[in-house]
């Protein structure tokens, strides 16, 4: 009879346990999962995401792989399912990533200029560029320019325009002053941007600072100002 209750105090928990243990692994497969981040990873490769985000999709890819073949075995799904999930954020930040557009080049033979904070004054470094920039012009007549000023996002937007106008017209006015006719040159004053330099660092804020060399019309100057319309001043 002793033995029979050792055994049974010895069994029983070991049960237990064993139930426990099933219990805790009672969890139905990730196919949801596995599915949004095989799609989510398909759109980020189509994007391009090897090239323009590549650590991204390979954290992508190796978390896919990591959870596609966990899914299926048995008590694993919990860390299957949390793999699936970081492979779909990292897939979609890496699309993300791809889908920010490349800032506008200048046009043919011109280099942009920068400028110091909340100044509309030419640099002396920006003087030799505006000089290879009138003599580009000055050797093809057919080729007319639009001045874009642009700033960093500190400041409000109507005082941002106003200083992306100046900044337009001080560089327009420097070129007439070396010789190209002022009919070929259109300034404006664009605003506040982050197509050159994203995020809030010194470097993002200075690539934004400048005054843009773009050909012909300027479409993108009048969005803003459409935009600029409906933004209150801060």
């Amino acid at each position: 009879m002793r033995w029979d209750s050792l055994k049974l105090l010895t069994v029983v928990p070991a049960l237990l346990v064993g139930l426990i243990f099933l219990a805790s692994c009672a969890t139905p497969p990730p196919t949801q999962e596995l599915a949004d981040a095989e799609a989510a990873y398909a759109d980020a490769t189509a994007a391009g995401c090897p090239e323009c985000a590549p650590e991204e999709c390979a954290a992508a890819e190796s978390a896919l792989k990591k959870g596609r073949a966990l899914a299926s075995d048995f008590c694993s799904e919990l860390e299957a399912r949390r793999l699936l999930i970081d492979a779909k954020a990292l897939a979609l930040e890496a699309q993300n990533k791809c889908s920010i557009p490349a800032p506008p080049a200048p046009a043919a033979g011109m280099k942009d200029i920068f400028f110091d904070f909340d100044s509309d004054t030419v640099r002396a470094d920006a003087e030799a560029v505006l000089q290879e920039n009138a003599e580009a012009m000055n050797n093809d007549p057919d080729l007319t320019i639009v001045v874009e000023g642009y700033a960093d996002l500190r400041g409000s937007v109507q005082y941002n325009i106003g200083l992306a106008q100046r900044r337009a017209d001080n560089t327009k006015a420097h070129l007439e002053s070396l010789g190209v006719d002022s009919s070929r040159i259109e300034a404006v004053g664009v605003g506040e941007t982050e197509i050159f330099g994203e995020g809030s660092s010194s470097d993002a804020y200075q690539l934004n600072r400048r005054s843009h060399f773009a050909e012909g019309n300027s479409p993108g100057a009048l969005i803003y100002f459409k935009r600029a319309e409906q933004d209150p001043a801060s």
